[in-house]
């Protein structure tokens, strides 16, 4: 059986663009420790956020919609999101759900 791995955020403030890397698993119980460190990053007012799930080994129904709210206030507030791919397993909630469809993804992290 797999062991359960708590959600890890590290964050990153670079001039306009906050990074916030996901490491773990995104879930019920984890979601509040995500969305303290949005509020955080976002609090310094960036241009745009940018969050890594390249790191994530697991996403539930509720991390999925912090991921879409997340979306959702970004178009709101008039900031850019950028979410690199998760791996497939976790990519996979995307496609399934089709909210891979009208989410900011990208391969690999701006420069």
């Amino acid at each position: 059986m797999a062991v359960a791995r708590p959600l890890q955020v590290k964050s990153v403030q670079d001039g306009d663009r906050a990074v916030l890397t996901l490491i773990g698993e995104l879930d019920i119980a984890t979601v509040p420790r995500l969305q303290d460190a949005i509020d955080a990053a976002l609090g310094a007012k960036p241009r745009q956020l940018v969050v890594d799930l390249r790191r994530l080994g697991f996403l539930d129904s509720s991390g999925l919609r912090q991921v879409i709210v997340l979306a959702d206030r970004a178009a709101e507030e008039g900031w850019e999101l950028i979410l690199v791919r998760p791996e497939k397993a976790v990519l996979s909630v995307f496609q399934i759900t089709r909210a891979e469809e009208n989410l900011p993804f990208v391969d690999e992290p701006p420069a």
